[in-house]
């Protein structure tokens, strides 16, 4: 259900939409910046992300990744954006509670508004699972709508992952707002060498 209040031209409605969402992240930002929390309690986690030093300002080093298995038919599921905890890349155009932090996502954000405001709805976002909470590979800009919306989930494509190397200095990110967690499955098949993949880089845009 769609949280403002329409106007009835869905051009302006999906302004006022992204300008609010706006609005929300610069307080949040200022707020953030008068009880002096540094900025990084503030953006998504990065999944397999770790720091040396518990203090250190800057980015820590990405753990390898493997795929474990999907659940569900074809992957898909009904998930809550409260469990959507972080991303799979580094973003600077989206805060913790996805809103958008820049005005380089307005015209993108527009769009998906406006087809969600005119009934066409949207497509599935793609997720990575771990620990009991939820990643974005795909479709950071959607989520950003649907929470702008009202929307208190979103459909998607959902990948269960674990770390290669997980240890105690890479714990699960508390999620932002308090909600039930799910258990992890543990009928998975046994990851083959195949599915071993990379140490993840860094990479430009989001999607």
């Amino acid at each position: 259900m769609v949280r403002s209040m329409p106007t009835g031209l869905v051009e302006q409605d999906v302004r006022d939409d992204f300008d609010r969402a706006r609005r929300r992240a610069n307080w949040a930002k200022m707020t953030g910046w008068l009880l002096g929390r540094p900025a990084s309690r503030n953006r998504l986690a990065v999944l397999g992300e770790v720091t040396s030093v518990p203090s250190a300002g800057g980015p820590g080093r990405r753990l390898e990744y493997e795929r474990i298995v999907r659940f569900g038919p074809a992957g898909e599921a009904m998930v809550p954006i409260s469990q959507i905890v972080g991303t799979l890349e580094p973003t600077k155009c989206f805060d913790r509670q996805f809103r958008p932090t820049s005005d380089n996502v307005r015209a993108r954000f527009q769009r998906i508004a406006s087809e969600v405001r005119s009934g066409r709805g949207m497509d599935p976002v793609e997720l990575y699972r771990f620990s009991g909470s939820y990643y974005v590979v795909d479709g950071h800009h959607r989520i950003a709508v649907a929470r702008a919306l009202g929307q208190r989930s979103v459909w998607a494509l959902v990948t269960e992952v674990r770390l290669s190397n997980p240890g105690p200095a890479c714990p699960a990110p508390r999620p932002p707002e308090s909600s039930g967690r799910t258990d992890s499955g543990k009928g998975g098949r046994s990851p083959s060498r195949s599915d071993a993949v990379g140490a993840l880089g860094l990479s430009g845009d989001q999607r």
